[in-house]
């Protein structure tokens, strides 16, 4: 899974950071989108379970994994089943449980591919906006949202994102990759405003005994 640390650490940044104004050329899906910028910008902590999916269109191939994602203004940190992501903002810490190694990284969200902690503020900077329409979906009214990057070199040619109309929050976002490869994360449970402090988003090694360390910020 080393591989898919880009895809990991990059959603995050865009989910709670509150940074540029959306670039929109859709006033429907700028007016949807503004909704839910001052949704998750009233929260000064995020707590959300998610499902992620990896698809591979040539090979059919599918990989699925639960998640839980913490966010506390530009913190975060990612909990999956294979590893462990930490960031106090300008530090990176992923941690491999099986390998009992940590990689130590600068944080740099505009070097990043697109990763969880990115999902609920992806669309604010560096995309134009299209709405598609509304659907219903699990009883709710969802609104869908396509969103292409302005910066073509992108590894991704587009976002897409599922929001439910009657709370302004976004259920569902779908990563479409120039590689074939794409990535859906689901929004499977959240929560706001609890208590995280900042010791929270950073790797402690006394907590993984003989883990070995890789520090790349010396590089």
């Amino acid at each position: 899974m080393k591989k898919h640390i880009s895809i990991f650490t990059s959603v995050i940044a865009l989910l709670f950071l509150g940074l540029t104004p959306l670039v929109a050329q859709d006033a429907t899906a700028s007016k949807i989108l503004s909704k839910v910028s001052t949704t998750y910008q009233s929260y000064k902590t995020i707590k959300a379970g998610f499902t992620l999916t990896i698809t591979n269109g040539q090979t059919t191939s599918k990989i699925k994994q639960n998640g839980t994602l913490y966010l506390k203004g530009k913190k975060f940190r990612i909990s999956l089943s294979d590893q462990e992501i930490y960031c106090d903002g300008k530090t990176m810490w992923t941690y491999f449980n099986e390998e009992n190694e940590v990689q130590i990284t600068k944080y740099d969200p505009s070097a990043q591919d697109i990763n969880p902690s990115e999902i609920f503020t992806i669309h604010q900077k560096g995309f134009n906006s299209k709405y598609i329409g509304e659907a219903l979906m699990g009883g709710k009214k969802i609104q869908k949202i396509e969103l292409t990057p302005i910066d073509k070199t992108k590894p991704y040619f587009k976002v897409k994102l599922n929001i439910d109309k009657a709370a302004s929050k976004i259920t569902s976002m779908s990563v479409l990759n120039k590689n074939g490869i794409n990535s859906e994360y689901t929004v499977t449970s959240f929560q706001s405003n609890l208590t995280m402090n900042d010791t929270f988003f950073k790797f402690d090694p006394r907590t993984k005994p003989g883990v070995t360390i890789i520090d790349l910020t010396k590089n």
